[in-house]
């Protein structure tokens, strides 16, 4: 079949370029590799954070106190009952939500295995990372909790008076899954919130823009400006044949790059909580996605420079903006701005289903709003395409 054809010619024109092979290869080992390594242990910030604490024994209020006292939750709310903390689901205000269990601070006293529990807000992950990150990171240092030397006051000041049992082992962080329709709570076997599986995601969509919407602008540019373009309309092709066949093939390109980005970063341990099935769904989607943007900008640019230029200013707004790299404050102006680039939407969906093993009907309003933007797409760059060739 001519599109086929043309299509392994191609990739066969591509794959000549050991630069390209190598990029390929070599970046999400790269990405991997920085996201296995660089954890922000360390960061502290201002969070709007909920705790809702079940355990109501004295010991259990002292806990809750210094807790909040060690943590610096200065504006952190406390939730007085199951049908609050219910309500502070629903509403989506709190970044996350600390669950203190009945029993926990009388357990981790005896030596008992705990818990703490995170209810992380599915619309403002990179929060909940941040939280769990420190939670969970402070709980290994302090490896417990603090108590009172015994003996002589001589003894107590000698052993420095207050003292961390290094032998107790410090609680599980517990991860459950708000839904926020009515409130409700579910334990997802896989869920995680370590930072490295969080730059999973962005890594794959940043690989995508690159091999498939960058390759496929410069590709599409450069076919109409060398005039190849014209020797294909002469021969007959269309130009909706023209389109489909280089949009399979940045397609396929897209998804080399996606999955080879997926299994080196599990080879350093991240872990894709999701159904593999819904994740190579999803990732397809955006793969097309983006292959038609750069489709688009090519149709519309008189130039390879211009295209290059335009998928640049492109690329770098919806990496920069839009939640994928660098965390948007949702006080910021940009923040609702960022819902007017696809690669929102493409970033949330991916990280629900890869983080918290949201099936595809729980996403559906991003994968319309993406399916939207692919048809719209496809369609201005092949009138732009058949107006150009027209003239």
């Amino acid at each position: 079949m001519k599109i086929f054809s043309l299509m392994k010619y191609e990739l066969i024109k591509i794959f000549r370029n050991k630069g390209f092979i190598i990029s390929i290869i070599l970046i999400p080992f790269l990405l991997a590799y920085l996201g296995s390594n660089l954890f922000p242990e360390n960061m502290l910030a201002d969070y709007k954070i909920a705790v809702y604490n079940e355990d109501n024994s004295f010991l259990g209020k002292f806990g809750f106190m210094f807790l909040s006292q060690f943590f610096k939750w200065k504006d952190a709310v406390q939730l007085s009952s199951k049908t609050e903390m219910t309500e502070a689901i629903k509403e989506n205000k709190f970044d996350s939500i600390l669950i203190i269990p009945k029993g926990f601070m009388n357990d981790l006293k005896n030596y008992k295995k705990t818990q703490l529990i995170i209810v992380p807000n599915p619309n403002d992950l990179n929060s909940s990372v941040a939280i769990y990150t420190v939670v969970k990171a402070l709980f290994n240092e302090l490896a417990g909790i603090p108590e009172i030397s015994v003996g002589s006051t001589t003894q107590f000041v000698l052993k420095g008076g207050i003292s961390v049992d290094k032998d107790r082992v410090p609680p599980e962080i517990t991860i459950k899954i708000p839904d926020i329709k009515d409130g409700s709570l579910k334990n997802v076997k896989g869920a995680s919130l370590d930072f490295q599986d969080m730059l999973a995601p962005s890594s794959i969509l940043v690989l995508i823009l690159i091999f498939s919407m960058g390759g496929i602008g410069i590709s599409v540019s450069q076919t109409r400006e060398n005039g190849l373009l014209d020797i294909y309309r002469a021969n007959g092709l269309k130009i909706w044949e023209f389109s489909v066949y280089k949009l399979l093939t940045y397609v396929f390109l897209g998804l080399i790059s996606s999955f080879i980005t997926w299994y080196v970063f599990e080879h350093y341990g991240t872990n894709f909580a999701g159904s593999e099935i819904n994740l190579v769904i999803l990732i397809t989607l955006n793969v097309i996605m983006f292959a038609t943007f750069g489709l688009l900008i090519a149709s519309i640019a008189k130039t390879t420079r211009t295209t290059t230029f335009m998928l640049a200013i492109f690329i770098g707004v919806m990496i920069l903006f839009g939640d994928v790299l660098i965390s948007i404050p949702k006080e910021s102006v940009w923040y609702k701005w960022s819902y007017a680039l696809p690669i929102k939407y493409s970033i949330d969906s991916l990280r629900k289903v890869a983080l918290l093993n949201y099936n595809l009907s729980m996403i559906q309003k991003d994968i319309f709003i993406m399916v939207g933007f692919t048809i719209i797409a496809f369609f201005i760059s092949y009138l732009s395409l058949s107006h150009v060739e027209r003239r």
